[in-house]
């Protein structure tokens, strides 16, 4: 394989050679120069004058007196021309959107030389407008025609009106806007070309810089640039190269054609560059392409490296000089995954695209600076900062660096206390944190306070840097420190450079200013070091232009990713852009068929990867662009296709057992008596339901992680129930209370509306001596509160009058189980009351469930997943009471607010039998409890996971246990 430039560079090598320095070469990229060069230097075998190389954009740039212009810049220039043409007081953030769509239709309408006037016009009359359309073809007008007549405003159709009112103004805007950036000598790229363009039609002589121009590798030519090669080629300085040996981009049925047959005739090159080059034999070797699926985009990046090891294995790649080996990737954000992935073996590396900016760590903190700023709120007359913007902000790397110990404090300070809100006094005294944490209510504040905190990490990282080099410590990462600082100094000049640009803007929202800086840092990018000569080469789409490599890998085959699918937002309707011969979708689509069809031209081995997953938007689609290989021209290559599938399904996992080691045991002796911990009802209940579950939480202590609840939940609810539950009878302990007195509670919404505040301030806001009135979904909340603690006074009426004995009754004892065993035991009764002579154990639960039992054996059967739990809860609270207090009748009883409302009893029941005395059941239910017990600490019998596997439903430890 001999690749085209290396041909083009041999021809004018041995047809000019000392003198091809006088020659100026123009490539559609930067990189084919760079390539043109090497294989002059290869060829001659010696050093020489090299000839000037240029980019086609860069050709204009010379030819113009303008300068580029900042894309910011111009959109404040736009906009500032729009207020005064519209006299409109539409605000610099509201104007952004479709200002920055108005700019590339400006910049389309002058590549292309349409006639702004024309196009743009106030249409009333179709007759004259197509009387001045002379030079369009008939489809065209018809297309104009036809979208005007849809458009003429309709009597009472006001959205047809304001469209023609806005599009009236759009000719006088764009001609001022044009008129200002002239007169500050800048322009945007289509305003710079066309003035080119123009300057040349009117045969206004230019001095050109240069005696023979060259142009190579071009294909989808703008009207302007078609106009500067003409003008050119006509002075007798211009020849023109271009790339269409592959028979599928000559295969005028493929859209890769779409300029071949204008761009051939219009500007044919002087002279063959085969005339001077051997001929080669005919390869007879088919090219061959492997299609992989790969149900992972990361997965891409680590097949990709598989397949590098395999071509050197075999090889078809040399490590140590892999510039014939290509890696394409349509999507550049699998530029890390597929650096990581490199063997080893190859030593040099290329990057050509960079990384961008964007994709930066300070990138991320930056964007979690700008969440932070958008949701500031008010709490006690202080600004406070929402808790999720927080915590993304002391959980990012640069922040665990810079400021660890006061990060980890206020995380802990916002789980502990349920902070939803932050407010500046509780920030910790640490200068970055204070750096931070402080509002911005003017947009001109935000370049100082980003570039304090930007100076202060890098100061960090430097000082980091330091101190491990000073104590000669192995830092594994000190590239990546190195490539952060850069990012760091590159985000700085960003802001530094934005800042200036906006120096004219008046009125600026700060959520703008953050997208106008996310826009800038979208198109930077840091480069990488490496050799740009030698070496694998990684590159993006438009990087290949005029490259040829005898290997390619391409990721992401996708279909919408290669070819992109990507709508661009534009204020001329496609019917109008269609009609003045503006691009559409399908010059995007044929610039991208030429790409790839050129690219694979020259190839021996081609790599095809495709991510097959369907999820969200993808599709798992193989681009379109393979299945034409495979049934258009499936006689150049061999073809192969396979997809790689992982074993997700999931093992049989063996049942998860934890012996009674001497480890365990010790642990369990710790709820023996004379121990520190202590049994509970709810563990003996998760001990029944699963001994495995009782083991991760009891002895280990594991717990889900602790996080801010920003809703209620059924835990918090219940807390909030419980707590207003007892202040409610707090002052009848001791006292009877009443049907009358039971209605008075009810009634006193004043009462319950003080107490449901003072509840949520206790347990919710964890701010007990600052209650404040509920707002919006806690407001809500609390009323739902309201309506069950009326309904269960209700529900009271029926045992009334009773004594109010008290609530969260706690007991704390040692109960002996056997001879050689006795547990420390403790629990809290939600509540008692005295009727008569017994007492009324009751247990309130914030779920549903059943007050009715078959027997006490029912209770501790593990082997079914409706036990009735809460029964046997409320029998252990019976049991250890009546031990404190013998010689009483006591009756058990479960609120479930689920069913308060539906005439609910909640005394309990045995085969729907009520309990009068609990103490009945008492020899029964010791013996169970108590061989339950015994099993517990009995070391040999491990703890199991249950059989009943629908209790692992809700069980935090599920993932542990892989069920």
């Amino acid at each position: 394989m001999t690749p085209f430039l290396y041909r083009l560079a041999q021809h004018f090598y041995n047809r000019y050679k000392n003198t091809l320095h006088e020659h100026t070469f123009v490539f559609p990229g930067r990189r084919a120069g760079i390539f043109f060069q090497k294989y002059l230097t290869d060829i001659s075998g010696k050093p020489l004058f090299s000839p000037t190389i240029l980019t086609i954009q860069e050709l204009f740039e010379i030819l113009s007196p303008y300068q580029p212009g900042d894309r910011i810049g111009m959109l404040v220039t736009l906009y500032n021309e729009y207020a005064a043409i519209s006299r409109s007081d539409e605000s610099f953030d509201d104007f952004l959107y479709w200002g920055e769509m108005l700019l590339d239709d400006f910049n389309d309408v002058d590549k292309y030389l349409i006639d702004a006037e024309q196009l743009f016009r106030n249409v009333q009359d179709l007759k004259s407008l197509e009387a001045d359309m002379s030079y369009l073809s008939e489809q065209q007008i018809k297309a104009i025609r036809n979208f005007w007549e849809h458009f003429m405003p309709a009597e009472g159709n006001d959205t047809k009106k304001k469209f023609q009112e806005t599009w009236q103004i759009l000719f006088k805007l764009y001609t001022a806007f044009r008129n200002t950036l002239h007169e500050k000598e800048y322009a945007y790229e289509g305003m710079l070309f066309r003035e080119v363009a123009e300057r040349t039609n009117a045969k206004e002589k230019m001095h050109l810089p240069f005696n023979d121009i060259v142009f190579v590798g071009l294909n989808a030519l703008t009207p302007a640039e078609t106009v500067l090669l003409e003008y050119l080629k006509n002075r007798g300085v211009a020849d023109f190269y271009w790339d269409y040996d592959s028979p599928f981009v000559s295969d005028k049925q493929n859209k890769a054609s779409y300029w071949m047959t204008n761009n051939l005739w219009r500007f044919p090159s002087h002279s063959s560059i085969e005339e001077c080059v051997k001929s080669e034999t005919p390869e007879k070797e088919k090219q061959t392409i492997e299609l992989i699926g790969v149900p992972s985009a990361v997965g891409q990046a680590k097949q990709a490296g598989t397949i590098l090891s395999q071509l050197i294995a075999s090889g078809a790649l040399d490590p140590e000089e892999a510039i014939h080996t290509a890696i394409i990737l349509p999507d550049e954000n699998l530029l890390l995954p597929v650096l990581y992935a490199i063997p080893q073996d190859i030593k040099k590396i290329n990057v050509t695209m960079g990384y961008g900016l964007s994709h930066s760590s300070i990138a991320s903190l930056i964007e979690h600076l700008a969440d932070l700023q958008r949701n500031l709120r008010k709490s006690k007359d202080e600004t406070a900062f929402y808790y999720r913007c927080v915590l993304a902000i002391l959980h990012h790397p640069l922040i665990t660096i810079s400021a660890k110990n006061e990060a980890e404090f206020l995380k802990k300070h916002i789980t502990d206390n349920n902070r939803m809100v932050i407010t500046e006094s509780e920030i910790p005294d640490h200068p970055l944190l204070q750096l931070i944490f402080k509002p911005l209510i003017r947009w001109e504040e935000i370049a100082q306070y980003l570039q304090s905190v930007l100076i202060f990490i890098y100061n960090r990282l430097t000082e980091e840097k330091n101190s491990k080099e000073n104590n000669k410590e192995p830092d594994n990462q000190t590239h990546s420190g190195d490539l952060e600082r850069e990012f760091i100094v590159q985000y700085y000049k960003s802001v530094t450079r934005l800042q200036e640009t906006l120096a004219e803007v008046k009125t600026l929202s700060v959520d703008t200013y953050f997208r106008l800086l996310k826009q800038v840092v979208q198109h930077l990018s840091v480069p990488f070091s490496g050799e740009p000569l030698s070496g694998l080469q990684i590159m993006g789409v438009l990087e290949t232009r005029v490259l040829d490599f005898e290997n390619l890998i391409l990721l992401s085959m996708n279909e919408g990713v290669f070819p992109l699918k990507k709508s661009t937002g534009s204020f001329i309707p496609f019917t109008l852009r269609k009609g003045f011969g503006l691009p559409t979708y399908e010059h995007q689509e044929s610039t991208y068929a030429y790409h790839f069809y050129r690219l694979i031209s020259r190839a021996k081995r081609i790599f095809m990867l495709y991510d097959t997953r369907t999820e969200e938007l993808q599709t798992g689609e193989v681009s379109r662009y393979f299945y034409q290989l495979k049934y258009l021209y499936n006689n150049y290559f061999d073809i192969n296709e396979r997809v790689l599938t992982y074993d997700v399904s999931a093992p049989d996992n063996s049942p998860i057992t934890m012996a009674k080691t001497p480890q365990v045991l010790r642990k369990l002796d710790a709820f023996k008596a004379g121990g520190d911990k202590y049994l509970s009802a709810s563990l003996i209940n998760r001990y029944i339901t699963c001994p495995l579950q009782f083991y991760f939480s009891a002895l280990e202590e594991l717990s889900t992680k602790e996080e801010v609840q920003e809703s209620v939940e059924a835990e918090i609810f219940g807390i909030l129930y419980h707590s207003l539950m007892e202040k409610i009878y707090r002052r009848f302990i001791g006292k009877t209370v009443t049907p009358d007195t039971l209605t008075a509670l009810a009634k006193n919404d004043a009462y319950l509306t003080e107490l449901i505040e003072k509840a949520f301030a206790e347990h919710y806001f964890k701010d007990k001596d600052h209650p404040q009135p509920l707002q919006g979904q806690h407001f809500l909340i609390g009323e739902i509160l309201r309506s069950y603690v009326k309904q269960t006074l209700e529900s009271d009426k029926q045992f009334a009058p009773f004594r109010y004995i008290g609530a969260e009754y706690k007991f704390n004892s040692i109960y002996r189980v056997a001879d050689h065993l006795s547990v420390n035991f403790k629990g809290s009764i939600d509540r008692i009351d005295q009727i008569e002579d017994g007492y009324r154990i009751i247990d309130y639960k914030t779920g549903s469930g059943t007050t009715n039992f078959k027997d006490i054996a029912q209770l501790f059967d593990s082997s079914k997943s409706n036990r009735p739990e809460h029964i046997l809860q409320v029998f252990v609270y019976a049991l250890f009471f009546a031990k404190e207090n013998p010689n009483h009748t006591i009756f058990p009883a479960l609120y479930y607010l689920r069913s308060i409302f539906n005439n609910f009893n909640p005394s309990i029941t045995v085969n729907k039998q009520k309990i009068a005395d609990i103490s009945c059941f008492f020899d029964e239910f010791t013996e169970h409890f108590n061989a339950c017990l015994q099993e517990i600490f009995d070391e040999n019998i491990p703890f199991t996971q249950t059989k009943q596997e629908k209790n692992c439903q809700w069980c935090t430890f599920k993932e542990v246990c892989g069920r």
